[in-house]
């Protein structure tokens, strides 16, 4: 028994209108269409697609359930109507091709089709969804982000690295500074890195405008690994505005996102129950596998989530903060507009009255 589809015909239509490649790959056309309209009032009903190859139009009525023979009417019929609009010399007068798309079509369906002169293309809409997946790159590279590991348990570990790039430029140099191994500047410099603090350019490093911004928030009269609350507050703006600058940032956010979700479950959320959501949520289900790793991992973010005032801590037990709220509500905001960004993507809208 074939599995049943629950895929809707607006979904596909959305993909084949707005991915040429797509439509070209399904239709079997020799070239990328360009879409002329989509859900086309005409007498009869409401057109799906309607596309223009070199010299010649090709109509398009989509279905996601098998064929049938009232298809090919309804087929016959939107043809009938963009005949006469060509009659009547409004539309485009080129040759048109009718097209039935359906994910099967028995013996008899197709028979009539070929007798209707109705091309029957079959396709598979869950594939229709997959391409159109794959097809968008930049989400993908979203997506493909993990928070990574740098083996520092606190942002704080990185000021003294941090505070010297005002007059020592290589990891060489602020190392005999401060009396730490180049390895370990290197973390150190690894980390304001992710969080966007330094940039490098071959073997120096500089602080960026965020970074110069992170410095001069700094408590002077505290000792160097304190983090103040301007400095968590010109961290916690900027992850909000592009919460897929890095891995790390990534990190940080579905930290908070997490508590947050749980939350709904009971509150305070605790550790134990943050580790394997967090793990899952952000994509590192196999790479921490181990309960050490994922506790690590856990126990690692959750920390610069607590130095930027975005949760607090007691015992096994984390809590959302005002500043953490704020932050999580104004996250959601400007992570779906970074995300219709990427895609690309605005609602289709679709022509008022006819029937399908």
């Amino acid at each position: 028994m074939a599995a049943a589809i629950e895929i809707r015909e607006s979904q596909v239509e959305d993909v084949l209108a707005s991915f040429p490649h797509i439509a070209q790959r399904v239709l079997g056309l020799d070239e990328a269409p360009r879409l002329v309209a989509r859900q086309m009032i005409v007498p009869s009903g409401r057109l799906d697609l309607l596309y223009a190859t070199k010299q010649t139009l090709t109509l398009v009525e989509l279905k996601v359930e098998d064929a049938k023979l009232e298809f090919i009417t309804q087929v016959r019929n939107y043809l009938a109507d963009l005949e006469e609009l060509q009659a009547r010399a409004r539309l485009l007068a080129a040759p048109i091709v009718p097209v039935l798309l359906c994910p099967s079509f028995g013996h008899r369906v197709r028979t009539a089709c070929s007798h209707a002169s109705v091309q029957a293309v079959m396709y598979s809409p869950d594939e229709v969804l997959a391409e159109f997946f794959r097809s968008l790159r930049p989400l993908a590279e979203l997506i493909a982000l993990r928070p990574t590991d740098l083996g520092l348990w606190n942002i704080h570990l990185i000021h003294r690295a941090l505070y010297e790039l005002g007059s020592a430029k290589t990891s060489k140099a602020v190392a005999t500074r401060i009396g730490l191994s180049e390895k370990s500047v290197m973390n150190h410099f690894r980390l304001a890195m992710e969080i966007r603090l330094v940039h490098r350019q071959g073997k120096l490093f500089a602080l960026t405008s965020l970074g110069s911004n992170y410095v001069k928030a700094r408590s002077p009269d505290m000792p160097v690994d304190h983090l103040s609350e301007d400095q968590a507050d010109v961290l916690r703006g900027f992850i909000v505005k592009d919460p897929f600058a890095s891995a790390t940032i990534f990190g940080i956010y579905s930290m908070v996102e997490v508590v947050f979700n749980l939350a709904r479950n009971g509150y305070p959320v605790s550790r134990e129950l943050v580790i394997s959501h967090f793990r899952e949520a952000t994509g590192k289900l196999f790479e921490w596998s181990e309960a050490k790793t994922a506790y690590h991992g856990t126990r690692m973010y959750s920390n610069y989530a607590i130095e930027l005032g975005l949760l607090g801590r007691s015992g096994d037990s984390l809590y959302l903060t005002p500043d953490g709220i704020r932050f999580i509500l104004l996250l959601q905001l400007h992570k779906s507009l970074k995300m219709i960004d990427v895609v690309g993507l605005g609602h289709s809208s679709q022509q008022p009255g006819g029937a399908k």
